[in-house]
């Protein structure tokens, strides 16, 4: 039965093959649109999500956190904690631990970074300096650093730097010249790119100036440790390092009553931001799912259509002894079939257009899974069943006698 059911079910869409093609349009393009913007949007996601990780996962942020528990602190006229240099060299004979190095920034990732304040003549304000020590940071005016440049006071500083810090309207102005950071001279060698409103920052790096790694230690001296940084080897147990630290740490500082712990507030603000581009997303599947509601009314239209014409080849089957549930399989098949081939081109066509578009978006790599295929088709042939299963009941209804002499 199912064999002579879809044998019946291909003769009749080869012989209308302009028309099937038509209908299926509505859902080839409901379905591109789907797969097109959820290819971007997850490849959005991921760069984003790439740019709030940490350069290598083995480093472990460790903060001092005041325990909110104790009423007392709330009466303690103390400074921000800071850590010292002492910390660090009391934390490098921990077991499992590569490296360690001072954190003195306060925001994400592997990056160190000081608040400095820069001047230029009469033109003062504060930035946000990182260490490098590469000679190959992006610059849209001037030059990177060169190796000899990596040894000596120089900077590259960002477009807003240069405008709203320094009140420099144009790169050519401050190539070459001297600003005073911190009181310290550094020669200005290149000008990062202007960032357009509303660009896709695939790298934060182009938010921050940028000094050699020498010259940051520099500057970095005689400000507060907010935080230490230790790189773990390969397997070791990161939950029993940070307890150690812990304890060596409340040992080195017996008059604070808060702990050592690692900062998660990197995890939390990455879980936020997936889970805000997953709402965006979701947001613009269901407004481009809008066409897909279009192309299964027209599916339904044009099989009211079929039913219609086929009315008496409908009479004569049920004479012959058709059941009307062989009807019904037949004009649901049938619809099924229309979407779910049209489905299938529409996840290719959208596969297509979202790699190209990726191409033009600097960052943003399409992707579109495998689950996300398979899902596209399913709600295609689901489309097809759905709206051909009314004008499917009609066939399966109609009177065989009056369906002949129509």
């Amino acid at each position: 039965m199912l064999k002579n059911l879809l044998l019946s079910t291909f003769l009749s869409l080869r012989a209308h093959k302009l028309r099937v093609f038509l209908t299926m349009v509505g859902i080839i393009i409901g379905i591109t649109a789907v797969v097109t913007v959820s290819a971007i949007g997850e490849g959005m996601k991921q760069s984003s999500l790439k740019v709030m990780e940490s350069t290598d996962a083995n480093v472990i942020r460790l903060i001092y956190k005041v325990d909110q528990s104790d009423d007392s602190i709330g009466f303690q006229d103390e400074e921000p904690f800071a850590f010292d240099k002492l910390d660090l060299k009391l934390l490098r004979g921990l077991d499992g631990v590569d490296t360690i190095s001072a954190d003195y920034g306060f925001g994400f990732g592997a990056k160190e970074m000081v608040t400095s304040t820069l001047n230029y003549f009469d033109t003062s304000g504060s930035g946000q300096i990182v260490a490098t020590s590469k000679t190959n940071t992006p610059v849209g005016f001037g030059n990177s650093f060169t190796t000899e440049q990596l040894e000596s006071n120089s900077i590259i500083i960002t477009y807003d730097t240069m405008q709203s810090t320094l009140g420099i309207r144009k790169p050519k102005d401050i190539i070459g010249r001297a600003i005073d950071v911190d009181g310290i001279k550094f020669l200005v060698v290149g000008v990062k790119s202007k960032i357009d409103d509303g660009a896709m920052i695939m790298d934060d790096s182009a938010f921050f100036d940028e000094v050699p790694k020498k010259a940051f230690n520099d500057l970095a001296k005689n400000k507060p440790i907010n935080a230490i940084k230790l790189k773990t080897t390969d397997h070791s147990d990161r939950q029993a390092i940070i307890d150690q630290a812990n304890t060596l740490l409340k040992e080195q500082h017996p008059n604070l009553v808060g702990t050592f712990e690692e900062d998660r507030s990197n995890e939390q603000a990455r879980q936020q931001i997936e889970s805000m581009l997953q709402a965006v997303v979701t947001g613009l599947l269901f407004i481009t799912a809008i066409s897909l509601l279009v192309g299964g009314i027209g599916v339904m239209n044009i099989m009211y259509v079929s039913v219609s014409e086929r009315k008496r080849e409908i009479g004569i089957r049920r004479a012959i002894g058709a059941k009307p549930i062989t009807i019904l399989l037949q004009f649901l098949l049938e619809a099924a079939f229309i979407t779910l081939i049209g489905g299938v081109i529409g996840i290719f066509f959208g596969w297509g257009l979202a790699t190209l578009i990726s191409t033009f978006a600097d960052g943003i790599t399409a992707i579109v899974s495998p689950s996300m295929a398979i899902l596209s088709a399913s709600i295609s042939a689901g489309i097809g069943l759905i709206f051909g299963v009314i004008p499917a009941i009609n066939a399966a209804k109609l009177d065989p006698i009056k369906a002949i002499y129509q």
